[in-house]
């Protein structure tokens, strides 16, 4: 049972891990500082402020018994303390000492080091300070720029937010709000907008409902006048009794006052509700920075470890964006940016001989958009995606026949980018080649209500472009009828409402279409998109319907529906699971009426336009479907032969097993199979080997090879390139389900 004392240490814990993440961030960004280079008047500046912020890190650690983090914190401090005391040079050894002691000090904060290498690194780190000065490496930043400083003698306590000591001002007055709390009261404001669309609501049900009363009015004295007529009676009775038309009048004149009561109170609702969300919004806003901090840490040991040199660039850190939608967005640019280094930025000496700097640019830009949108660019200028190993990787997943892929015009051989399981890297590694991360990206910015664009040139570079809105709660969009159902069509996707004669539909290469702006614009009926059967009506010769001109990029489309009942405001509901990804449809909304409405996503819209043949789809031959796939496993420990036995067996495999290389090969020669998954490190024969004797056989050339081997240096991942292996997985980021994916898409 938890005692009030483990309840105490636990929310003590919460609130260091939060300041500690704070101070992790400003370390990190201050060691790149100096890793670029910087005036001797700034590096000052730099290592006193990083100095602090371990100081206080190692304070705050000791509050919450955290030795570990406490004593690596230690070691670091006396690092930056002899460098500032002009005892040390700040060279590129120095700087990788320090930025290996904070890489080290994040995994303890995260639980994931043990004492024993904490012990070690902190040994490697105590080196570091007996170093002399005159090294052999190049000083980045000389001794004497740095002018010895006083060593501060205790740290504030953590929960003291430290006051900005250069100003002198006190700092200004917060609170730390989780931010699940903030969610809640988020939501709860956020509930307050259906009272608000009721209200809205209101107004047009009463001023329909004084329009009709005032047709009723005169409807009915019309009526009276044309019986007084026929009855022959004198003029006075050809207009309603009085007693009538004062009561009708009257009626009309409350229902009148009332719907302008209804308005005011709905403007003044409206006005409130508007901006409490405003306030509440202001408060989810976020500077980019807070996601794009994290990667100038990630870029550089990627870079380092694939032997590339990369530069991190960034604009547009400031611009605050709803904290759901950052969170959204990080997976899919951690995603770009790996791509961005591991695919596209070539290694120094390829850049070189293309006559390109061998340093190569990463960046991501964020700029605010028309419309409370955003767009997020992720550039790189390496190589360009390359079409004709595109076109390859599709044949190779057998997403396209090698005829059709010939065929395929590039606009379209690019889509295939986002289609699962095609990858242009020949080979499957813990950074890339599974060919599901730019489907994944694609998947999460459609959810985030959201559209993405791919720009590419040979040689030259690929640009990613993600447009989304920058907050998430409630939506504007034209709303329509289409097979008797109501849909929300996003405001931004709309180009034009018009009203057009059935007469000028007109059919175009099989297609119906329409004339816009001189041209044929591809139009389709809405309730046929998303699979709902025509209302059957009498259609009158030269009648009309309505056209919603929609854009998605630069395509145009042209959307036939029944009726466009206006714009509208909706509180936006994500799809529960399992409608997570339905075709066509975004979310759902609430209009004022309650009623529940779907919102459309327009890029799906324009797919069954440009939608490709069936026949291009490669598929099985009859006789393979059914078969089980045979696996060989090689590995000379029993434990790892058993467990990956019993997994593959579990999903379905047939599985035979060898103790190593030697066994291995004996077996090929003699049974078939579908998949070599082994070991490297093996007696008598290794896994490299085994699969360049594989690789050079005739017959078993084409055999699927996966690697997976604890040795995880960029050296054996390029021998297992090398050797033809077409997965190299690392032991210590084993995922199962990762490896039977994998598995089943090669064999």
């Amino acid at each position: 049972m938890a005692t009030k004392s483990d309840d105490i240490r636990a929310r003590l814990l919460s609130i260091f891990r939060v300041e500690a993440e704070e101070h992790l961030q400003t370390i990190t960004a201050n060691l790149l500082a100096l890793d670029r280079g910087l005036p001797p008047a700034e590096v000052r500046q730099v290592v006193e402020a990083t100095f602090r912020a371990v100081h206080t890190l190692k304070g705050a650690a000791r509050s919450v018994s955290l030795m570990d983090a406490e004593a690596l914190c230690q070691a670091l401090e006396s690092i930056l303390s002899r460098i500032t005391r002009g005892h040390l040079a700040v060279t590129r050894p120095i700087l990788n000492y320090l930025h290996e002691g904070v890489d080290g000090l994040a995994r303890v904060l995260g639980g994931g080091e043990t004492s024993t290498v904490v012990r070690e690194l902190i040994s490697r780190l105590d080196r570091a300070t007996s170093e002399p000065v005159a090294e052999a490496s190049e000083p980045v930043h000389p001794p004497h720029s740095v002018q010895p400083q006083p060593q501060p003698a205790e740290a504030p306590p953590a929960e003291a937010p430290a006051a900005p000591v250069a100003s002198g001002l006190l700092p200004e007055e917060t609170i730390r709000v989780s931010a699940t709390k903030l969610d809640a009261v988020f939501l709860q404001a956020e509930q307050l907008l259906l009272p608000k669309l009721y209200l809205a609501q209101a107004v047009r049900d009463t001023k329909e409902i004084v329009d009709a009363l005032s047709r009723c009015r005169g409807e009915l004295d019309r009526a009276w006048a044309a019986s007084s007529r026929r009855s022959g009676s004198n003029g006075h009775a050809a207009t309603l009794p009085a007693n009538v038309d004062s009561e009708l009048r009257g009626l009309e004149s409350q229902a009148r006052q009332f719907h302008q009561t209804l308005v005011r109170r709905s403007q003044a609702a409206s006005r409130a509700v508007d901006g409490l969300q405003e306030e509440m919004r202001s408060l989810r806003l976020m500077p980019a920075s807070t996601i794009l901090d994290f990667f100038p840490r990630m870029v550089r040991d990627m870079a380092r470890q694939q032997g590339k040199d990369v530069e991190w660039l960034v604009q547009g850190a400031p611009l605050e964006v709803d904290r759901r939608v950052l969170e959204g967005i990080k997976d899919p640019l951690i995603h770009l940016v790996r791509n961005a280094i591991d695919h596209g930025i070539e290694a120094p000496a390829v850049r070189t001989q293309a006559g390109k700097s061998p340093k190569g640019k990463v960046g991501v830009s964020v700029a605010s958009l028309e419309g409370g949108r955003i767009e997020i660019r992720v550039a790189d200028d390496g190589g360009g995606i390359d079409q004709a190993r595109l076109r390859a990787a599709a044949v190779r997943a057998r997403v396209l026949t090698p005829e059709a892929a010939e065929r395929l015009p590039d606009e379209a051989a690019l889509e295939l980018i986002y289609r699962s399981g095609v990858s242009t890297n020949p080979v499957i590694t813990d950074v890339s080649g599974h060919g599901l991360g730019l489907a994944i990206v694609k998947e999460r910015i459609e959810r985030l209500k959201g559209e993405i664009h791919v720009e590419t040139r040979s040689g030259a570079g690929t640009t990613v472009r993600m447009i989304l809105p920058a907050t998430i709660a409630t939506f504007h969009g034209l709303l329509v009828r289409a097979g008797g159902q109501m849909f929300l069509i996003p405001t931004e996707a709309i180009e034009r409402a018009i009203r057009i004669r059935r007469s000028e539909v007109e059919s175009v290469e099989g297609r119906e279409a329409i004339r816009w702006g001189g041209r044929p614009l591809p139009a389709v009926k809405l309730s046929a998109l998303v699979g709902i059967p025509e209302r059957e009506e009498k259609v009158e010769a030269g009648s009309h319907q309505f056209c919603v001109v929609i854009r998605s990029a630069e395509e145009q489309l042209g959307l036939l529906v029944e009726e466009v009942v206006g714009d509208r405001e909706v509180l936006v509901r994500e799809l529960p699971p399992p409608l997570v990804r339905v075709r066509h449809i975004a979310a759902a909304g609430f209009l004022g009426i309650g009623q529940i409405i779907m919102i459309l996503r327009p890029t799906d819209l324009f797919k069954p336009v440009h939608r490709t043949p069936r026949t291009t789809v490669a598929r099985p031959a009859p006789e393979d479907r059914g078969r089980q796939p045979s696996i060989l496993v090689v590995d000379d420990s029993i434990t790892t032969r058993t467990m990956e036995k019993n997994l593959l067996e579990a999903a379905g495999f047939q599985v035979r097993v060898a103790v190593d290389g030697v066994e291995a090969w004996t077996l090929l020669k003699s049974e078939s199979f579908d998949l070599v998954l082994s070991d490297v490190d093996m007696p008598r024969m290794d896994g490299f080997e085994l699969t360049a004797r594989i690789r050079a056989d005739r017959k078993l050339g084409d055999l699927p090879v996966v690697l997976v081997t604890a040795m995880e240096s960029r050296e054996n991942k390029e021998r297992g390139i090398e050797m033809g292996a077409n997965a190299y997985i690392i032991k210590s980021s084993f995922d199962q389900s990762n490896l039977l994916e994998i598995i089943r898409r090669l064999a």
